[in-house]
């Protein structure tokens, strides 16, 4: 139970990540209604409303329909029409620039289960924040239950069935539900997340929240909002 909410956290996290680095090579959308956003949408930065959308492959294209395979591995349809603003390689494209097996994030509105009437659609941008996210973990940002501390490092269960010991140091900033916290308000059992980068070798977070990243609310970019309540578990 606690793994399979591990990883379904980590899919929502990797979405946000990518969401948040497509987001902002995107055009501009209209705007909706503000404060209203759809479950499990996110918040585009500097802004009071949430994305829309998901993020996936594409298996197949037939007319104004993209059958995607989503980052949960379920199968979502994509209605496109000629309001459809379409991006690849950071560049305004058209549907007929997109092909099976390109991988996309979708920005629209829901249109029933696993469907969406698109209202972007981009390719997501090669060595951005979007990139390949499983080769991120633990190198750009990093997620998981703490499973022992000692001293400045941590041993980080990861939803991937990693174990990685991590370190903080002077200039990593801890976070609870939005407060600020020290090294030693965490403990095992925590679940944590938060972005950084590698020092020698070992990742050091920059910012590390306590809280389930499906909560994570924007001030800059994944990592940088405030922190959650935990998991139950």
């Amino acid at each position: 139970m606690r793994q399979t909410s591990l990883k379904t956290s980590l899919m929502v996290f990797l979405l946000s990540v990518a969401l948040f680095g497509w987001a902002q090579d995107a055009p501009p959308a209209g705007p909706p209604p503000d404060n209203q956003p759809a479950p499990g949408g996110e918040r585009q930065p500097g802004m009071g409303r949430r994305f829309q959308g998901i993020g996936g492959t594409i298996t197949a294209i037939s007319g104004n329909t993209l059958t995607v395979k989503t980052m949960d591995g379920n199968t979502a349809q994509v209605n496109v029409s000629d309001k459809t603003r379409y991006r690849k390689d950071r560049q305004a494209a058209q549907l007929s620039d997109f092909k099976v097996g390109d991988q996309i994030m979708v920005r629209g509105e829901s249109a029933g289960e696993n469907a969406w009437n698109a209202e972007v659609v981009a390719a997501r941008p090669a060595g951005g924040p979007g990139g390949d996210f499983r080769e991120a973990m633990g190198k750009r940002f990093i997620v998981g239950e703490i499973k022992s501390i000692s001293g400045t490092q941590l041993t980080i269960q990861r939803p991937d069935g990693v174990s990685q010991t991590i370190t903080v140091d002077e200039s990593t900033s801890f976070k609870k539900q939005g407060e600020s916290i020290t090294l030693a308000d965490l403990k095992p059992g925590d679940h944590v997340f938060g972005r950084g980068e590698l020092k020698n070798d070992v990742f050091v977070p920059a910012e590390l929240n306590v809280g389930d990243p499906r909560m994570m609310r924007r001030g800059g970019g994944p990592g940088q909002g405030q922190g959650a309540p935990p998991d139950s578990h």
